[in-house]
C-alpha cells in the first residue's frame, strides 16, 4: 500500500523544496511520528529504466512498467532500446567481475550510457 513519506530532518536533502527529477530513491525508511526517508537522492526516468527492477513493456498501451509499480508513458521502441542497454550493462559488469582490471568506464557502451543519464536522453 502507498503511503506519504517525508524527508528526514537530518537528511542533506531536507531543505530542498523542489526536485528536478520525478522520483526519489532512498536507502532507509525510519518510522517515528511519521515515515521518514533517509539517505535519498533524485532519480530520473532513465535511471529507473536502466537500474530499476524488472521492465514490462505494454506496447499497445504505450507504457513501460518498472518493477510492477512505476508507470511511464513511452514508445515500445524505448523499451526495446532500454532492454538492450540493460543487457549491455550486465555484460560489462560481468566482465569486470571476471577481470577486475577491465575498465568499464572506457567502453564505448558505458560512455553512451553515461551521456544518456547526464542529459536525460536529450543529448
Amino acid at each position: 500500500p502507498e503511503e506519504r513519506c517525508f524527508v528526514h530532518p537530518g537528511s542533506a536533502n531536507f531543505s530542498v523544496g523542489h526536485y528536478s527529477c520525478p522520483w526519489l530513491v532512498y536507502y532507509q525508511l525510519v518510522r517515528t511520528s511519521k515515515p521518514f526517508m533517509r539517505d535519498l537522492t533524485e532519480c530520473s526516468n532513465y535511471d529507473l529504466l536502466l537500474f530499476g527492477g524488472n521492465i514490462e513493456v505494454l506496447a499497445a498501451d504505450g507504457l513501460i512498467i518498472v518493477d510492477g509499480y512505476v508507470r511511464m508513458n513511452a514508445n515500445a521502441r524505448i523499451g526495446a532500446l532500454v532492454g538492450g542497454l540493460r543487457r549491455k550493462v550486465d555484460d560489462l559488469l560481468s566482465k569486470k567481475i571476471t577481470n577486475p582490471r577491465f575498465e568499464v568506464a572506457k567502453s564505448v557502451e558505458m560512455k553512451l550510457i553515461v551521456k544518456l543519464l547526464r542529459t536525460d536522453g536529450m543529448g
